[in-house]
């Protein structure tokens, strides 16, 4: 089960095409939410300043690089949850990172829609650092009809 599949609505003046988000974090034996994505409330362009709600869009932009700070191999879990359907689906399952050595596992390009979330867990408390960079920002939709 995801760790949290409520969506976050940001308030914003104008939300961000594609605003840069870096990830540094030691990972725990628990799923942990590396990628959220958000809907954004935007002031709407028709006369009378109402607001309108739109969806959001995350771009993973780098490798998830897993560097295994202790001597004994740890393993990395890496799943995305798809708000849309109700469905995880796991990227790797059990990766071995060997004691003090670097794997990037190549998640850049993966896109993410309002409610979706990237997770990801060791088998080792602490470990295992992780950084990961991403884009958020407000959808564009395809609305001609």
């Amino acid at each position: 089960m995801p760790a949290n599949t409520d969506i976050i609505t940001i308030i914003t003046s104008q939300a961000p095409d594609a605003k840069p988000v870096p990830i540094n974090m030691e990972l725990t034996t628990n799923y942990q939410v590396l990628v959220r994505v958000p809907n954004y409330e935007v002031p709407e362009l028709v006369f009378g300043g109402s607001t309108v709600v739109e969806p959001g869009v995350a771009e993973v932009i780098s490798p998830l690089v897993c560097c295994n700070t202790f001597a004994n191999t740890a393993t990395v879990d890496v799943k995305v949850y798809r708000h849309d359907t109700g469905g995880e689906f796991f990227f790797i399952r059990n990766l071995k990172i060997p004691g003090f050595d670097t794997i990037a596992v190549p998640l850049n390009g993966q896109f993410l829609r309002t409610g979706d979330t990237l997770e990801c867990k060791s088998d080792t408390e602490n470990a295992i650092h992780i950084t990961l960079s991403f884009t958020l920002g407000q959808s564009e939709e395809d609305d001609v009809v």
